[in-house]
């Protein structure tokens, strides 16, 4: 049950001119703080009864509340509570996406689509410090989470360090996994850069997304401490920026 805007609240903002809708939104906010991920909202109109404003402002709250990421609207289906879940990137975290996934109390799902053996990029080769008439073997993977495609990943890897990689990685497997157990590389982040920008027409297609929305992508090399620290895979990655939280964690 939602509750009406307080009088306390209504007076404060409107001493500082703060719109209905975002007092609407603070107060909404602050109700869902507490529900389970996936909590279904009432409808506009009910929200509207509940919090006191019409259905103009009850609707600009819940897309105020989307842009903050605290709310999934599904067309058709209603209005759902949301949470992003925090990847961090640093030293003290493994390389796995799989486990930030799961630290958020999430269950990850990979799903391979395909291999295939490629003469790598001038980025690739850079960045993996190949000679350049060395290949790449080259993995993609969607990533799912309840059943919801929330990114997709290229991963590129030194040949000569993952032999039979395509027969040993399961097609849900956690890379990273793979990597430690079955050949002990010790694997560690050896570089990695993130960016957030307009998703490109076709990873905004390949995710289903609406126009050109904001996505969030993440170059990650992993090296090999087993093998004094040789690049093993470079991963280029795409994310839904509202369904992820990247913070990048330094110490020195």
């Amino acid at each position: 049950m939602i509750s009406p805007i307080s009088s306390n609240v209504t007076s404060k903002k409107s001493a500082a001119r703060v719109p209905l809708y975002l007092s609407a939104a603070d107060t909404l906010a602050e109700q869902i703080a507490d529900q389970p991920v996936g909590t279904r909202l009432p409808s506009e109109d009910e929200l509207a009864g509940q919090l006191g404003v019409s259905r103009l402002t009850a609707r600009a709250a819940l897309a105020e509340l989307e842009r903050r990421y605290l709310v999934r609207r599904r067309q058709g289906s209603g209005t759902y509570v949301s949470r992003r879940v925090d990847y961090t990137i640093s030293r003290h975290h493994p390389p796995s996406w799989s486990r930030a996934v799961r630290d958020a109390g999430l269950t990850p799902d990979l799903r391979t689509t395909g291999w295939r053996l490629e003469t790598p990029s001038p980025e690739v080769r850079r960045r993996m410090r190949m000679g350049p008439r060395r290949q790449v073997l080259a993995l993609s993977r969607d990533r799912y989470i309840d059943n919801e495609l929330v990114g997709f990943a290229e991963s590129f890897f030194a040949t000569q360090l993952v032999p039979d990689l395509p027969q040993v990685l399961d097609p849900s497997a956690s890379l990273y996994d793979t990597l430690a157990d079955h050949y002990a590389l010790q694997p560690v982040r050896g570089w990695f850069g993130v960016s957030i920008d307009p998703a490109p027409p076709a990873v905004a297609e390949h995710l289903g997304l609406s126009g050109r929305p904001p996505v969030i992508s993440i170059r990650s090399r992993t090296d090999a401490a087993a093998r004094d620290h040789q690049p093993v895979e470079l991963t280029v990655s795409w994310l839904r920026v509202d369904v992820f939280r990247v913070e990048i964690d330094f110490d020195t």
